[in-house]
């Protein structure tokens, strides 16, 4: 007989195979200069109230190009908030204080035992409960999911629940 340990790295491998794509060079963003660096670091310092577009835009002027994202991380990483507050409550303390009006979505996928590919659509109230309303086994099946989210919509109405706030991952 098979040992559940040998079922399960068998079927991490058959995943991993799956999966698996081929990388092509060493492309990449080129780093950042850090004179660029610092010049983004001092705007966001002594501009409190201007967010990554703004000073996205300020570097466009002086013909400057660097994405918002790339300035967003940069920020974060150096621990400036986004703008224009940089300072109050953390994420944890709004979720906490917010609970009740928070709904969160996720679209994921799941690996079945034969290596088939489900998509899933997944609710969460931040506060109660989880719902998974539906799912999928292609992006052919992508409208029974959207249908499910209405559904889901639909649900939400007729509980009378009010939620402020719907956190997705892009």
């Amino acid at each position: 007989m098979v040992s559940p340990q040998t079922l399960l790295r068998w079927h991490r491998e058959l995943v991993r195979r799956k999966w698996r794509y081929r990388r092509k060079g060493t492309g990449g963003r080129p780093p950042l200069d850090p004179g660029t660096r610092d010049l983004i670091l001092q705007l966001a310092r002594e501009n409190t109230r201007w967010g990554c577009v703004r000073i996205q835009g300020e570097l466009a002027k002086l013909g400057i190009r660097v994405s918002a994202t790339t300035i967003r991380t940069l920020l974060r990483r150096h621990g400036l908030g986004p703008a224009p507050r940089r300072s109050g409550p953390t994420w944890s303390q709004f979720l906490r204080a917010q609970a009740r009006g928070i709904l969160a979505c996720d679209f994921l996928t799941v690996e079945t035992v034969l290596v088939k590919t489900l998509y899933v659509l997944f609710f969460i109230e931040a506060w109660d409960q989880a719902s998974a309303p539906g799912g999928s086994d292609g992006p052919s099946g992508l409208g029974l999911v959207s249908q499910q989210a209405r559904n889901l919509s639909w649900d939400v109405v007729d509980e009378q629940a009010s939620f402020r706030f719907l956190i997705r991952d892009p």
